[in-house]
């Protein structure tokens, strides 16, 4: 559909970014404090070190990403948004700051798995329920947006997104323009210096569009919140693109076998969490987290090929996920491949040169060739310099003495 009016985004970013408790002088602090100040060079410095400590820490983990996509890396800001939802899995932020990305690259599909999850986390919240509308208008039809989008108003009727929402599908949509023209008004009455207030006086004063016949469109004009800028940026990796998952069954029950397998899967019951696993991955063939997981499972089975398998299709599904790079290099030394594991160490230092391990899995292997002592010393340096408390940096100095 073609219209001059867009729809309001209804999940704003940067609006509150991840805070740990504690006092306000810790170091995730300090970041947040530069990010607000526009120093992203320095949040981003702070927030590696942090990680290269801890690399659970969950707040570093999600200002790291806002960084990513401040900086228009949404690959890596989505791997990273991802890692927080594993890591907080009451919390639904991350899966919002997901959602907004995916919509912006009109990944509607996946926008919808990502809300849905989101809403189980915190029912009801007018934000994800509105995001949910716009999938609904661009996957399935403007009745189904405009039935969540009363709902949103049936419980915060001054909600803006939702009025200027259901004005413009009621106008443009389903040609009631004196619909449209009363949630208009409303949306001005309690959003009257709001961003797009003068897209709704002039959409009141513009002629109606007619929908196109047939099935709705997918809304293609959608606005940017003016704090950020975004854009698709170039492919993370050199590797060729690969076609859409297969479109899941039953994505919500995906969601609750994932759930139920990562139960499972830390109790050390991995036959039930081998099963949940392989529900989940049935009824959601793209569900990333699942197949990570379960690559995980199979090289704790000492199961290499299948661990194999797994990290791969991780990185088929979102080639930036750092973390499924350096497990497959892992199952692939395993394996003896070293080869193979060294072109993807080396892949992912090349995106993420402060990437501790990555240095130091690539200097043993260089360490077991004698022709490669001299690579060997320089990425088991660049680990003692990251990492020079490690618990392994007496033996590797030792080594590197002696060498």
């Amino acid at each position: 559909m073609k219209t001059n009016t867009i729809l309001f985004p209804a999940l704003s970013l940067l609006a509150a970014l991840l805070l740990t408790p504690g006092c306000g002088r810790d170091p995730v602090s300090t970041s947040i404090k530069a990010i607000e100040a526009g120093d992203l060079k320095h949040a981003e410095t702070l927030l590696i070190q942090i990680l290269e400590q801890d690399p659970s820490n969950a707040s570093a983990i999600m200002n790291l990403a806002i960084i990513h996509l401040e900086n228009g890396r949404t690959d890596d800001a989505l791997a990273g948004f991802s890692k927080v939802a594993d890591l907080a899995p009451e919390d639904s932020r991350a899966l919002e700051y997901m959602a907004a990305i995916l919509s912006d690259n009109n990944r509607w599909h996946e926008t919808g798995l990502v809300l849905n999850e989101a809403d189980r986390r915190t029912p009801n919240s007018p934000a994800i329920q509105t995001a949910l509308a716009l999938v609904d208008i661009n996957t399935t039809n403007a009745a189904s947006a405009t039935t969540r989008l009363l709902q949103v108003l049936a419980r915060n009727p001054s909600y803006p997104p939702a009025l200027f929402n259901l004005a413009v599908i009621e106008r443009d949509w389903l040609k009631n323009p004196a619909e449209g023209r009363k949630y208009f008004q409303r949306y001005l009455a309690v959003a009257p210096t709001d961003s797009h207030a003068v897209i709704a006086r002039s959409a009141m004063a513009a002629k109606t569009v007619a929908p196109p016949t047939g099935a709705p469109q997918p809304v293609t004009s959608r606005t940017t919140p003016a704090h950020i800028t975004r854009s698709i940026p170039a492919p993370a990796t050199t590797e060729p693109a690969t076609s859409a998952p297969p479109l899941p069954r039953n994505p919500a029950e995906a969601l609750e076998a994932c759930r139920l397998a990562t139960q499972f899967h830390q109790a050390g019951n991995y036959e039930k969490a081998l099963q949940e696993y392989t529900r989940a991955i049935r009824n959601d063939p793209g569900l990333t987290r699942a197949h990570f997981n379960l690559g995980l499972l199979y090289r704790t089975r000492q199961d290499l090929q299948a661990a194999r398998t797994s990290f791969e299709t991780v990185l088929k599904l979102s080639p930036a996920m750092t973390d499924a790079r350096y497990m497959l290099a892992l199952v692939m030394t395993e394996q003896g491949k070293d080869d193979e594991a060294v072109k993807q160490l080396t892949a992912i230092i090349g995106k993420n040169p402060n990437h501790a391990d990555a240095h130091l899995a690539l200097g043993l292997l260089y360490k077991k060739d004698k022709t490669k002592l001299s690579l060997a010393r320089k990425e088991l340096s660049t680990y003692l310099k990251l990492q020079p408390d490690s618990p392994k940096s007496k033996e590797i100095r030792n080594w590197l003495k002696y060498q």
